[in-house]
């Protein structure tokens, strides 16, 4: 019923942005076309999986209805930056690696840029200057700022994971028992942020309850009322907790699962080359 009243309400492209999706229609095509025949049925869902996720919280219901709860925010977020990227990277081809990091310019940029402790300081970092109150306020009151803000977070994240995804031997590649610390660290680096959100007792972000709001969408903005739906229970403060919390649980699932999935390529490592008959160590 609710998201009918929002399609009711400011329309279908506002709700489902139809040209962002034909972007990822055309991104899946090519994708499949020219780069998914070197990857694994895996790898392929998991990157077609990450367009639909990009798409989803970009463009689909969660980008609308993030404008007006913080909690449907903070899904996004978490979606965007700790669940899209690992899933895109998960599905390219050892050759995109190499090919990024073979161009002078490309490389130099990833060597910086990807450094894992810079990655860790920088995503971390921006994220939580991103939800200081005054910055976050401004930047839902501003497009130009909006968008700003979500180029740097979006970028930072993919810098964030390279050292975990790129194959051994790349720029800032780093080893199995590496990478579990370096997930491990950064489970840890987002929790204050979260903690501050979970257990504040003061309403932190004044943009949500304003009686309008100023929808970023992916290719516009406009001013708009705040729907007409009443939820007894999800009080502007309850909210903003829930918030915390969305955005802790969806960390901890997708740190959680990157942590468990490099943890059993480490482990088949280990095993083949103990079963190897040409090890040393057996002759």
């Amino acid at each position: 019923m609710e998201i009918r009243l929002l399609l009711d309400t400011y329309g279908f492209r506002a709700m489902f942005s139809p040209e962002l999706l034909i972007m990822m229609i055309i991104a899946c095509v090519f994708y499949l076309r020219y780069s998914g025949r070197e990857v694994d049925n895996k790898g392929k869902t998991s990157f077609v999986f990450g367009l639909l996720c990009s798409y989803v919280a970009l463009g689909g219901p969660l980008n609308l209805m993030g404008h007006f709860w913080f909690s449907i925010h903070m899904l996004q977020q978490s979606v965007l930056y700790l669940v899209v990227p690992p899933l895109l990277y998960r599905g390219l081809s050892p050759k995109v690696f190499l090919w990024l990091t073979e161009k002078k310019m490309s490389r130099q940029i990833i060597r910086i840029a990807a450094h894992p402790v810079l990655a860790l300081f920088v995503f971390n970092g921006a994220f939580s200057f991103y939800h200081i109150p005054i910055i976050f306020d401004a930047a839902m009151s501003n497009y130009a700022l909006h968008n700003s803000l979500h180029i740097l977070l979006f970028a930072s994240a993919f810098c964030l994971w390279w050292s975990v995804f790129c194959p051994s031997g790349s720029v800032n590649a780093m080893s199995d028992l590496k990478k579990m610390a370096y997930i491990f660290l950064n489970g840890f680096m987002l929790t204050p942020a979260c903690a501050l959100i979970i257990f504040s007792d003061k309403l932190l972000y004044e943009i949500y309850t304003g009686a309008t709001h100023l929808l970023c969408l992916p290719f516009y903005s406009l001013t708009v009322d705040k729907p007409d739906i009443s939820i007894s229970w999800l009080t502007p403060i309850t909210d903003q907790q829930a918030g915390g919390v969305v955005m802790k649980i969806v960390q901890e699932i997708a740190y959680g699962t990157i942590l468990g999935y490099v943890f059993f390529q480490w482990y088949k490592k280990e095993k083949e080359e103990a079963e190897d008959p040409e090890d040393p160590l057996l002759v």
